[in-house]
């Protein structure tokens, strides 16, 4: 099967709803106690899930606004059809379509697509990460004064003085800390070399599997965020250009 060109596929017909409905989104609902979620993330999962299903019955798919769908495939995919919700309720252009599939639990292929910049990033296991088919590369940064990070609250009321405390002493050690509350383009600017790390104690799998294996094809390095191992279906990142990421990990994890 043509993963990847299947996967393509149904992130541009998503990106296609977005970029129609944007910015002129009203239907902003709340989603928990500090989220919100809109009918442009519900149409563009539909469309997504559309795709995957007509070619891939058989494979387990967990989704950001319909769950999961577990059929005991060895391949999973990982859908967050709107990545970004805040920024696309509140016309600002950063966010993004990702689509990500695993094999036993290995992110194989990755696809982050912002379809009003045309910003397409995707990424196979062992290929190389490409931005509109320009191989991308990680920079060399290894001083994290200088360094420019993103990093949110998690949307948790018991997790949010933590998160905070951790922004803070961020921004305190590096060059400037950036809430983009988008961790899939932050994954992805971080392998085109734009940002050098990000700190997120309240992403799930589909947040950050299509933008994790797009980071490390481009030479980066993504870890949990509770420790050194990496586990797509466990919450939380620190993932940086990888001379950053023991500074950056020893400083939160203290």
């Amino acid at each position: 099967m043509k993963y990847h060109e299947i996967a393509l596929k149904a992130a541009l017909k998503a990106g296609e709803i977005l970029r129609t409905n944007f910015p002129y989104e009203l239907n902003v609902e709340g989603k928990g106690v500090h989220d919100i979620v809109t009918e442009s993330d519900r149409e563009s999962e539909q469309a997504i899930l559309s795709i995957l299903k007509r070619h891939f019955p058989d494979h387990s798919i967990i989704a950001e606004e319909s769950g999961t769908h577990q059929t005991g495939s060895d391949y999973t995919w990982y859908v967050d059809p709107l990545d970004g919700t805040s920024n696309f309720a509140t016309g600002n252009p950063y966010f993004s379509v990702s689509i990500a599939l695993a094999y036993k639990r290995e992110v194989i292929l990755g696809i982050v697509y912002n379809p009003i910049v045309n910003e397409l990033y995707t990424a196979e296991k062992g290929k190389g990460a490409f931005l509109n088919n320009r191989l991308i590369h990680v920079n060399k940064k290894n001083t994290l004064s200088d360094a420019l990070i993103s990093s949110v609250f998690s949307p948790s009321s018991a997790a949010m003085p933590h998160d905070l405390e951790t922004i803070g002493r961020l921004a305190v050690n590096s060059r400037k800390v950036l809430m983009n509350f988008s961790p899939a383009l932050d994954l992805c600017n971080i392998a085109r070399g734009k940002l050098d790390g990000i700190v997120d104690n309240g992403t799930t799998s589909e947040d950050h599997a299509a933008g994790s294996i797009i980071l490390t094809e481009a030479g980066g390095i993504a870890e949990n965020f509770s420790d050194q191992l990496w586990n797509v279906n466990n919450p939380g990142i620190i993932a940086t250009n990888g001379p950053l990421q023991d500074l950056i990990a020893k400083l939160v994890r203290r």
